[in-house]
């Protein structure tokens, strides 16, 4: 059986996304035996994050790519998703209460610099 070590770790967290499954494939572990590690070692913790993160920076970077290229539908999303958006008045979220049996549509805007929330009944 493959033991994990700090060594073994690292390699195997490059290129994973920081996907726990991906890192015991690579080592040839279960993910429970990386879970496990993970817990007696949690300083190790930050080379699974830091491939997170680079997945991210990714998917930001196509997100960008596709803007600047004029693609419409990837501008909205970046408007209303993003906090530089939101701050500048794009961002509308839907909310369905169960109870009273009524959708509300909540519309924030900026106001000073601050998100602040519209709330408007659809019947």
């Amino acid at each position: 059986m493959t033991r994990i070590n700090k060594k073994n770790f690292k390699e195997a967290c490059i290129g994973s996304g920081g996907v726990q499954t991906i890192i015991a494939k690579a080592i040839g572990v279960t993910r429970g035996a990386i879970t496990k590690y993970l817990n007696k070692h949690p300083e190790m913790r930050k080379f699974v994050e830091e491939e997170g993160e680079k997945i991210v920076d990714v998917a930001e970077h196509n997100i960008d790519r596709d803007i600047v290229a004029g693609d419409v539908d990837s501008s909205k999303w970046a408007l209303t998703n993003r906090k530089r958006g939101k701050v500048r008045g794009y961002g509308a979220k839907t909310e369905l209460d169960v109870k009273d049996e009524r959708t509300r549509i909540i519309i924030e805007k900026a106001d000073d610099n601050k998100i602040v929330q519209e709330e408007q009944e659809v019947k």
